[in-house]
């Protein structure tokens, strides 16, 4: 309602009673702050709903498309890492195996290894076989060389190295245990033919004999399959060397690897037999000797297939000069006692089989102490010795004689001393000798030989047809010496010899006689070659003789 103004102005409105609801809008009309805010506020808290929804449905939307996509996406992001992951390691490795194929190239191919060392001191003069140390050598090279030209990255390169070494481990395992079997083969063959082999100059015996380079001349202590050579060795000068026997190493200049003595018997080819002739000075020992030989050579020229040699220039120099004094009448020079004591090799044989045998002729001074003995160290390899016996050096045999018979004889006979003597030196020496090897008595065998049976036909002493044996107990005294020989020994044998030849030139047949019981146990070729009738000549029969108990 409006009333009128006082004082004459214009009409306004009445204002509400103390009860009345202001108009809308009267607030912000009035200009006041506090209505202001209120205004403002309650028209954010209308806008909030919808900002809050339109945020959700985009979340929503979000989540629908990582839900829906996300697994190809990651899918994807992994394959392509792998893909070039593998990539590049494949490439890598292919370049790693390049260079460790390119230093492999170069180690075994251009001669990039390491120089050999030379041999020094006891080791053979001869290049190694690869499986002898050259194939780890070339492995460490290549893993040194390869490490060098790819750093760290020469890592990845492990399964290389590994086969390598495994490639490297089995080559030389089996090169060894071909080097094993093939010296085990070696033995047996040498075994199952008998081939002993023994230096006739220090008397020892020789496992493997040494060889002497035929180019440049140095000397190979042992050249059995190993770690220089399989089937060969290569000298350091080039020259190639068969490693075995049976290859042809035995055609080589053999050496003793002992005393470094040319072995020219040709070890290795044929079993060795040792003869030790042992007996006072003037006994008939160098006699005996020849005449053995002298008794081979004839039974060889009677057959075609058959043959006889004497090895080396001194022993046919030797056996030729006792030959000569074979004749009737002809006195033999003692030994000199001075000279070193070697063997006289003989090589007999019959086709395929043979055999090697040295006598050992010592002067009769050697067997008068045990000192002197000492040095025969020959004794200890030997199964099988001839005691020389002297009857005319017996004192009292030769008092036995008539006076006649004493001055016809006189110049014949020697003056050794008692068998007896001879005998214990030897005999201890053997024994000891024999201790040290480990051997004993059985298989070993004594020939007790009465020299100068062509002296004694036409005296009172010659046996007849009385058993020898006896003849040499009972006439010769010799009873002691026999008993004791047949607890010595296993076996024991008493011969009435003559070394002589008769006017045809044929030995006596009591040679042949002795040369089949020294034979009797080796190969059985040499021992028929005794039992053949001598190339001159024709034999007589063969006396009966017992063999002792």
């Amino acid at each position: 309602m409006r009333v009128p103004c006082r004082g004459g102005g214009l009409p306004g409105r009445i204002p509400p009673g103390p009860g009345a609801r202001a108009p809308f809008g009267a607030a912000a009309e009035s200009g006041r702050p506090g209505a202001r805010r209120r205004v403002l506020g309650a028209d954010a808290g209308a806008a909030r709903p919808a900002a809050a929804v339109t945020a959700a449905a985009g979340a929503a939307v979000l989540i629908a498309v990582a839900v829906v996509f996300r697994w190809w996406i990651l899918a994807a992001a992994v394959s392509l890492v792998a893909i070039a992951g593998a990539t590049g390691l494949s490439v890598g490795l292919c370049v790693l195996t390049w260079v460790y194929l390119r230093e492999t190239y170069r180690v075994m191919v251009e001669g990039g290894h390491r120089e050999e060392p030379v041999p020094e001191g006891r080791d053979d003069p001869a290049h190694r076989g690869y499986h002898g140390g050259p194939a780890w050598w070339d492995l460490y090279d290549i893993v040194r060389r390869t490490g060098e030209g790819t750093s760290v990255w020469g890592a990845l390169l492990a399964p290389h190295f590994l086969l390598h070494a495994s490639v490297v481990a089995g080559y030389t395992a089996a090169a060894w245990a071909v080097a094993g079997a093939l010296r085990a083969a070696d033995t047996s063959l040498r075994a199952g033919r008998g081939v002993r082999m023994v230096c006739p100059d220090c008397y020892r015996h020789l496992r493997y004999p040494a060889y002497r380079c035929g180019r440049c001349g140095r000397r190979h202590r042992s050249v059995r399959p190993g770690a220089r050579g399989l089937l060969v060795r290569t000298c350091l000068c080039g020259q190639e060397m068969p490693t075995l026997l049976m290859l042809g190493s035995a055609d080589t200049e053999a050496l003793c690897p002992h005393c470094a003595r040319p072995l020219e018997h040709r070890p290795g080819e044929a079993h060795e037999f040792l003869l030790p002739l042992f007996g006072g000075t003037g006994a008939g020992k160098t006699r005996l000797m020849a005449g053995l030989h002298l008794a081979l050579e004839q039974a060889a020229r009677s057959s075609g297939d058959t043959w006889v040699e004497a090895v080396g220039e001194e022993a046919g120099h030797r056996l030729r000069e006792g030959a000569r004094a074979l004749s009737p009448g002809h006195r033999t020079r003692p030994t000199p006692p001075g000279r070193k004591v070697r063997g006289v090799t003989l090589r007999m044989g019959s086709g395929r089989s043979a055999l090697v045998m040295h006598l050992f002729d010592a002067a009769g001074e050697r067997f008068n102490r045990s000192a002197t003995a000492e040095e025969l160290t020959y004794l200890g390899q030997a199964t099988t010795f001839v005691l020389a016996v002297d009857p005319l050096g017996i004192e009292a045999v030769w008092r036995s004689l008539s006076p006649a018979e004493r001055e016809l004889l006189a110049r014949e006979r020697s003056h050794t001393r008692d068998p007896e003597l001879a005998y214990g030196a030897v005999r201890d020496e053997i024994q000891r000798q024999q201790r040290i090897l480990g051997r004993g008595r059985r298989g070993t065998r004594l020939a007790v030989v009465v020299t100068r049976g062509d002296l004694l036909r036409g005296t009172a002493l010659h046996p007849g047809p009385a058993p020898v044996q006896e003849w040499a107990r009972d006439t010769l005294g010799l009873g002691n010496l026999l008993t004791a020989a047949e607890a010595d020994f296993g076996q024991v044998r008493v011969l009435l010899t003559s070394a002589v030849t008769g006017p045809d030139g044929a030995v006596d047949e009591s040679l042949r006689v002795l040369l089949r019981w020294i034979l009797d146990r080796e190969d059985a070729a040499p021992a028929a070659l005794a039992s053949r009738p001598p190339a001159t000549g024709r034999a007589p029969a063969e006396p009966a003789l017992r063999r002792p108990l």
